[in-house]
């Protein structure tokens, strides 16, 4: 897998799609998202809600990159203003991803092999109105909201 405290993607198996746009809304990498086009054709980016089932997650700033532990200790900290462009990917079918979690998880085992999905705030939660996927393990994080490795359906 790749580095967890560098990046959102876990395991890709390729087919995984890229699209940045503006944020509609301060956004954190880990986050679940939908793009959009506005009266303009440019493109946007908002958070997803509890009935989404997009598997499309904001990602750690890679164009321009920004500094490693800028605000944190990892890219994964370094969120995007409303406003600033947002880059995000698309998951496919079992490809997982470090999803962000609103806070500190007082339960890790709630979220191993459990149904999750986005909440109102588009965070990882596993209590789903609408499954995206499983979780498969949960990351501590002291520095800040958890994150769950997630398994997409």
């Amino acid at each position: 897998m790749i580095a967890q405290n560098q990046s959102v993607l876990a395991q890709v198996n390729g087919g995984e799609s890229y699209v940045d746009g503006d944020a509609d809304e301060a956004i954190e990498p880990g986050q679940g998202v939908i793009w959009y086009r506005n009266s303009d054709g440019e493109k946007q980016v908002k958070l997803a809600g509890a009935d989404a089932d997009t598997k499309r997650v904001a990602r750690e700033q890679r164009n321009p990159p920004r500094s490693l532990g800028s605000v944190g200790d990892s890219p994964l900290d370094d969120p995007s203003a409303s406003g600033d462009t947002v880059e995000t990917v698309g998951f496919r079918r079992y490809d997982r991803a470090r999803l962000r979690h609103d806070g500190n998880i007082a339960t890790p085992g709630n979220f191993e092999d459990a149904e999750v999905g986005w909440d109102a705030n588009g965070y990882i939660t596993d209590t789903p109105t609408t499954a995206i996927g499983r979780g498969i393990e949960v990351i501590d994080r002291s520095s800040g909201d958890d994150f769950v490795i997630v398994e997409f359906y």
